[in-house]
């Protein structure tokens, strides 16, 4: 997913889950090539931009500056 330009990770979301709900998000994650955290927070996304809670698209850097 692409990052927009000063949007850092900096919050953290806790939640407890059963041992099944945890070994299916590990085993998928990796699956897709993908840690845990990253599978969850794709599918975090996913779901708020479907429910209108997100923007739907995402502004990317200018490239531009880092050639400079």
């Amino acid at each position: 997913m692409p990052r927009i330009e000063g949007d850092t990770k900096g919050e953290l979301l806790c939640t407890r889950v059963t041992s099944a709900i945890k070994e299916a998000v590990i085993h998928e994650s990796q699956t897709e090539g993908l840690t845990p955290s990253e599978w969850l927070r794709n599918l975090i996304v996913k779901e708020l931009k479907e429910r209108g809670a997100l923007q739907r698209v995402y502004r990317f850097p200018d490239l531009d500056k880092s050639r400079s």
